[in-house]
């Protein structure tokens, strides 16, 4: 009796070491793959299979959940083992070990649905009644239904694997890295694939109602291949958190497909820049996202609640204590963010204004031929362009990683327009500074209200 890979047997158990073993996983990890493949398939399409087509995914089908019974089977039989890494060959620690930990599971992933359905169908088939019609409809969906049980073959083909790359003789780590990094992105499709399956298969259960997206797409009477591209493209915009439903979304299911490859490129891209440039992209979209999916749905009052929270250093600030408080919430619910980084150019000398800033965190210098002076969390600058017009009064520059609200030159018009008094005190209290930054003749007591600049 060998143990270096040859087919052993004592009574009747199967050596975990052997040919036949390790040929036998590579064969059920295959059969596992494919049937997580057609499963969800079959859930949602099989309505619409017909002829030898149909006939060969049945048989298909069948033969493989005949499989799974027999495995389960010689689970009894295939020796496992210990802690050691010794091969354990007795029946019963076997037995014992299989009913306490796959025994269940192995079982409910093998229930044989497709025979079912053939037999259900093989019962009705005689009576052509309106009754037994609409019974044998609504029992075969119940099965269907009842099919998704088979997704624990998941964690069967999970086991699969383990075990597989337990019995190689491959020793190279870097080749057990690959077939991981391989295997898991296998997994990722099998999702993609099982959620475009549901996608369409939800319609199906509710008979297409009008506002349902296979209706809405007019798919409804077009082939297996056309309804799974848009199932495809539907289930993968959900899982990259893209709004299938956008007004500039392509139409046409070739035009989704190719925006989809123009994603990934643009991702690429992303990957080369430098890291500095792909943080303030990622804050950028972050902001975007929460704003679009949280703030902008919820209500005013309970915007104007969130945003006060998020902009705390900023309400510590002197200014904001000493606003009116409707004036101070219509600003913060129009807010967006920026991040700089050490040394960018945040505002340049005698640029448009398009922004005032609100510092949430970082360090920032504000300098012209005049002075110059630092600015913190709390503080703010670019508004005596807004207040005033014209050209901005100096050069601001991030000394440090910043965090930075921005309001628009737009949306202070907009706010200007709704508090005409509380603008127009501001341009009082800041008509003196501004007179003397265009002299170039600061003087210290003015220059503390620097924070009131540019």
């Amino acid at each position: 009796m060998s143990v270096e890979g040859n087919e052993v047997y004592r009574r009747w158990v199967m050596n975990p070491r052997s040919h036949f073993r390790h040929y036998y996983l590579v064969y059920m990890v295959v059969l596992t793959f494919v049937n997580l493949i057609t499963i969800p398939l079959d859930i949602a399409f099989s309505d619409e299979m017909h002829g030898s087509v149909h006939k060969c995914w049945v048989a298909f089908n069948v033969l493989s959940d005949l499989m799974f019974c027999v495995d389960v089977g010689l689970n009894f039989r295939m020796g496992i083992f210990n802690e050691d890494g010794q091969a354990i060959l007795d029946p019963k620690i076997i037995r014992k070990e299989y009913f306490r930990s796959w025994f269940v599971p192995d079982v409910v992933a093998a229930f044989p649905v497709d025979i079912i359905i053939i037999v259900v169908e093989n019962f009705y088939h005689a009576d052509t009644t309106s009754l037994m019609a609409s019974k044998m409809v609504r029992i075969l969906m119940f099965v269907r239904i009842l099919s998704l049980i088979r997704l624990l073959r998941v964690p069967k083909l999970l086991r699969f694997c383990f075990e597989l790359e337990s019995v190689s003789d491959v020793q190279l780590e870097e080749v057990k890295k690959l077939f991981r990094v391989v295997f898991v992105f296998l997994m990722m499709v099998l999702i993609w694939h099982w959620n475009a399956c549901v996608q369409y298969f939800v319609s199906v259960m509710e008979e297409f109602p009008q506002d349902s997206w296979v209706v809405k797409e007019k798919i409804e009477n077009t082939s297996i291949g056309e309804k799974y591209s848009y199932a495809s493209f539907r289930a993968f915009s959900l899982m990259v958190w893209r709004s299938t439903e956008s007004i500039d979304s392509p139409t046409r299911v070739d035009e989704r497909w190719l925006a989809i490859i123009n994603q990934l490129q643009s991702s690429t891209m992303i990957q080369k820049l430098p890291r500095v440039v792909r943080e303030r992209i990622t804050a950028q979209c972050k902001w975007q996202w929460d704003k679009k999916n949280i703030l902008d749905v919820v209500s005013i009052e309970l915007r104007k609640d969130i945003m006060a929270k998020i902009c705390s250093n900023l309400m510590k600030n002197e200014m904001f204590m000493t606003l009116n408080k409707e004036f101070t919430e219509a600003i913060l619910i129009k807010l967006d963010i920026e991040l700089f980084n050490a040394g960018d150019i945040i505002i340049h000398q005698n640029a448009q204004p398009v922004n005032m800033f609100f510092i949430d965190n970082g360090r920032v210098l504000v300098k012209n031929e005049a002075f110059q002076r630092e600015l913190c969390d709390g503080d703010h600058f670019g508004e005596i362009s807004f207040l005033f017009g014209g050209r901005q009064l100096a050069t601001v520059s991030a000394l440090t990683t910043c965090s930075l609200f921005t309001l628009s030159l737009q949306e202070f018009q907009k706010i200007e327009e709704e508090f005409p008094h509380v603008v127009n005190e501001l341009r009082g209290a800041a008509e003196p500074l501004k007179m003397d930054l265009e002299r170039g003749s600061v003087t210290q007591d003015r220059s503390e209200g620097i924070e009131m600049l540019a």
